[in-house]
């Protein structure tokens, strides 16, 4: 039941229409339902684990509360819990080979098993945010909190389980105990989101994927500029569909009156610097690890050195997050890297009026990121040598795919960036707002019949539901 599946609209307008109907008391109750159902429906058996580190972290949070003596004790047990599922499902595997591997080659005879359990979806999200409310608690930064019915809302509300963005407790347990009346702003806001979600998702994220699986499935086949365009189009293909997920996931939350956290601010098309763009882009995990990694790490420390290895452990973490491989670790080192320079240069601090510096430093920096990004899409470190052979062949040949695909790719990018470039850091609902009646519908109906003509109608799920 995914967010781009006529099954998930159906779900939701039964929701919305009994959330509203339903006195205030009931409502709680309406929506873990909804969510456990949402969740159940996804992969039955792994409602379980959510169930079981919803109890766990409830406890830790409580027992923390109750018993300052101990909450060392407690927040150990706690985080080796959390860390230790997440380590088991996402990471087990991997290690194991990594150690298999290592035990052959020094002809050891030991062996560790690999287990043939799914990833459960969404594990990685609500893992964080169940770390993160039980340090809020340890470090008094917010009480904990005593109603199960509404902790248990926190760690699934359906609308952020599978794919975020990673809540703070602080925000939505305010939202789980306030009465959200029937407002039209919600719903009409709601709706911009959603609508703005599905275009990035359909029209740009699902087109460019056809052209850029055709060329990173096949690399050594294709020219070095088809490769470096595959490139290039990569990292738009990623933010289209994972911010057209959180504008999804914001909107239908809107719908039933609740604020999810702004995870993008147009991060391509306004980064001067690859530090402006870790401030635009996934917000809500760069947050994350800045608050509960970053600082508490650098603490009082002002040192150069400190900061530049609170940085590199930062986005150490952050790459192997993404994923049990050593592509996402080179990822998280390169981004390291990159922030690192930008300190040294000042480049992420100089600002300029100039509108041909900014192009170039946004063009740079777009570039930069674009190929960064492709250790997250090759497969493994040995495809890494088929990609330099492939863009250092000098063949400038140009896949061009069907013609329809080409159109769709450009109208998509150009709608895009052009409103991304008008709307700089706001969010979609926030500048269409306050526009006039005929703009406001002039751009829902341009942007309807785009997803009936260009849209990818079998694009198929979400990037980051595998991670």
């Amino acid at each position: 039941m995914q967010f781009n599946t006529v099954p998930f609209f159906l779900f939701l307008f039964v929701v919305v229409v009994l959330y509203y109907i339903l006195p205030s008391r009931f409502r709680n109750y309406l929506l873990l339902t909804a969510s456990y159902y949402f969740y159940f429906s996804a992969k039955a058996e792994y409602l379980i684990i959510l169930l079981v580190s919803t109890a766990v972290n409830y406890l830790s949070g409580v027992t923390i509360a109750r018993h300052q003596e101990r909450k060392k004790i407690v927040l150990s047990l706690s985080l080796v819990f959390n860390l230790g599922v997440l380590f088991f499902f996402k990471y087990f595997n991997f290690v194991g080979s990594q150690l298999n591997t290592l035990f052959d080659s020094f002809s050891l005879p030991l062996s560790i098993p690999h287990h043939s359990l799914i990833l459960p979806i969404g594990i990685s999200f609500y893992t964080f945010m169940a770390i993160g409310y039980v340090l809020d608690v340890y470090w008094g930064d917010i009480k904990c909190h005593k109603n199960y019915l509404t902790f248990s809302l926190y760690m699934s509300f359906f609308p952020q389980i599978l794919c975020g963005p990673i809540g703070r407790a602080k925000n939505l347990f305010v939202q789980f105990t306030t009465d959200h009346p029937l407002q039209y702003d919600n719903f009409a806001n709601g709706f911009r989101l959603i609508l703005w979600g599905l275009f990035k998702k359909m029209v740009v994220a699902d087109n460019i994927a056809v052209y850029v699986d055709a060329v990173f499935n096949n690399t050594p086949m294709h020219s070095s500029l088809t490769v470096i365009v595959a490139t290039l189009l990569f990292p738009i293909q990623l933010y289209a569909d994972f911010s057209g997920y959180t504008d999804i996931a914001r909107g239908v939350a809107k719908l039933l009156g609740y604020n999810l956290m702004v995870n993008f601010r147009t991060p391509y098309v306004n980064s001067t610097s690859v530090t402006d763009y870790w401030k635009r882009n996934h917000i809500s995990l760069t947050s994350w690890f800045r608050d509960y990694v970053f600082y508490p790490f650098l603490g009082t420390s002002t040192s150069k050195y400190k900061l530049y290895l609170g940085i590199f452990i930062m986005f150490l973490a952050s790459g192997i997050w993404h994923g049990a491989s050593w592509m996402f670790v080179i990822w998280g080192i390169i981004q390291a890297v990159y922030l690192i320079i930008d300190d040294l240069t000042g480049i992420a601090k100089h600002r300029s009026s100039n509108i041909i510096v900014n192009v170039l430093k946004r063009t740079s920096t777009f570039v930069l990121l674009s190929f960064g990004l492709v250790f997250f899409r090759l497969a493994s470190v040995g495809d890494i040598m088929f990609f330099y052979r492939a863009i250092t062949k000098c063949d400038w040949a140009l896949f061009i795919g069907t013609r329809s695909n080409i159109l769709n790719i450009l109208s998509g990018i150009l709608i895009l960036f052009a409103c991304e470039l008008v709307i700089d850091k706001k969010q979609i609902d926030e500048y269409i707002m306050c526009k006039r009646y005929y703009l406001r519908w002039s751009l829902y109906i341009g942007l309807i019949i785009l997803m009936f003509l260009c849209g990818n109608w079998g694009g198929g799920g979400f990037l980051y539901y595998k991670f």
